[in-house]
C-alpha cells in the first residue's frame, strides 16, 4: 500500500454514508467516493462487530486495487483486483478451511484464463 493511502474502518452502512461523499457512478458501474473533500485513495475495511468481513481498494475515488472478502472464521474467501470497477489480474477463491479452489486471470473485465477450477 502506498504511504499516501488511507485505511478507513467501517462498522455499518450508515457509517459509510456519513464518512464518504458519494460523487457518481463511473462508466463501469462502480461508485466514486470523496473523503474529506478529495477523491478517495485507500482501503475501506468493512467490519461486522470486531470481525473483518471485506476490504475494498479505491484509487482516485474509483473502486480499484485489491478487493478481499473473508469467511466468518476469518479465513480469506476471495481476493481479486479491480481497475475502474472491472476485474483485472488474478481472481482467487478459497474454501473455508483455506484450500485454493479457484484461480482465474482477467484483463479489462474479461476472463482470459482459468488456472484452477
Amino acid at each position: 500500500m502506498d504511504r499516501t493511502e488511507k485505511i478507513i474502518k467501517i462498522y455499518s452502512p450508515e457509517e459509510e454514508e456519513e464518512i464518504f461523499e458519494f460523487v457518481d457512478v463511473d462508466n463501469a458501474g462502480g461508485i466514486v467516493y470523496k473523503y474529506e473533500g478529495e477523491l478517495f485513495t485507500g482501503v475501506i475495511e468493512h467490519y461486522q462487530g470486531d470481525k473483518l468481513k471485506a476490504e475494498e481498494g479505491f484509487v482516485n475515488g474509483h473502486i480499484g486495487g485489491v478487493q478481499r472478502e473473508y469467511f466468518e472464521n476469518g479465513q480469506l474467501q476471495h481476493e481479486y483486483y479491480k481497475y475502474f470497477a472491472k476485474p483485472e489480474g488474478d481472481w482467487k477463491e478459497w474454501s473455508e478451511d483455506g484450500e485454493l479452489i479457484h484461480h482465474s486471470v482477467w484483463e479489462k473485465g474479461i476472463k482470459i484464463k482459468s488456472v484452477i477450477g
